[in-house]
């Protein structure tokens, strides 16, 4: 096994020991589409949470029961663009439908989307790159007190590795590390009813996965992911200081499959949270591939995936 392929699983094993769904890495990129060629998706899903963990002043993720259940209906549309045959423009809308929670809230929103530019670095080894932004929509085209925007306009880069686990096995690994940089914005303070300027730190994300193809059109998934990120500073008297408690991370389990012929390309996975920090302890699925296509809504054709 080359060095490169060393420095995959390592990386695959130390996700499985170390999120749930997360738009942006939800629905990676492993080759770009050819140029001109348009390409469109509707994933949806249902996720639900009966606990939390949060930090307490000691600095420790304890563990804590919502009052009513969390039960969240996620969507998100996606639309895909060849710029040319090595770079494809993305654009990634997630919303939800909250069914219930604490306080028997509901609500429903649009959250902030994410456009992207992925590409290949070397297309042997398969290395695929991607820079994205995300636009901080702040909570405006949600409603309820539920919300999953972030104030915080950021910028995400990762690098995507596909290779064979080894020869003639048939197993291939797809693993992602990025990192997800904030800019400051005006914010709640984490353990306050009060508000003030606000930055979270770099965040570190890593998406593994063991790809086994049982025949030419079906492959089964099984991986993790791992978000994790320090304390958020707030702009107190005039001095960035770091909030105590605020810090931040999830690590997941991930699996399912993936159906790929001439009339369908359909993928469903299971998310299952392990373990964080000031964060839901969820579970759910998304489906995507059902043939609800994005790019209908402005009457196009799309390309295959």
């Amino acid at each position: 096994m080359s060095g490169y392929r060393i420095i995959i699983t390592v990386l695959l094993f130390t996700c499985s020991i170390a999120l749930s769904y997360d738009p942006l890495y939800y629905d990676n990129l492993t080759e770009a589409l050819h140029s001109m060629q348009i390409n469109g998706d509707v994933a949806f899903g249902y996720f639900i949470a009966n606990n939390y963990w949060r930090t307490d002043s000691l600095g420790n993720s304890e563990e804590y029961e919502y009052n009513t259940s969390l039960g969240v209906i996620r969507f998100q549309f996606l639309g895909r663009y060849g710029l040319t045959n090595s770079h494809t423009l993305s654009v990634i809308i997630p919303g939800f439908i909250q069914l219930q929670g604490p306080g028997d809230s509901t609500g429903i929103g649009i959250a902030d989307p994410w456009i992207s530019l992925d590409g290949w670095l070397t297309r042997e080894p398969r290395l695929f790159v991607r820079g994205a932004i995300r636009i901080p929509f702040k909570g405006a085209l949600e409603s309820g007190d539920y919300s999953e925007s972030d104030r915080h306009f950021a910028f995400d880069g990762a690098l995507t590795v596909v290779s064979p686990l080894s020869a003639g096995s048939g197993i291939s690994i797809e693993a992602t590390g990025g990192l997800r940089y904030y800019l400051s914005a005006w914010d709640m303070l984490h353990a306050e009813r009060d508000s003030t300027e606000t930055k979270p730190p770099v965040e570190l994300r890593l998406a593994s996965f063991f790809v086994l193809p049982v025949n030419p059109e079906l492959c089964l998934r099984l991986g993790a992911e791992l978000a994790t990120r320090g304390e958020t500073q707030a702009l107190i008297d005039r001095n960035w200081t770091g909030q105590n408690g605020s810090e931040f991370s999830q690590r997941d389990l991930r699996g399912g499959i993936s159906l790929n012929n001439e009339s369908l390309n359909l993928t469903m996975e299971i998310f299952y949270r392990l373990g964080g920090e000031n964060t839901a302890k969820e579970w759910g699925f998304m489906i995507s591939g059902t043939g609800l296509d994005f790019t209908d809504l402005f009457n196009t054709s799309s390309g295959s995936r």
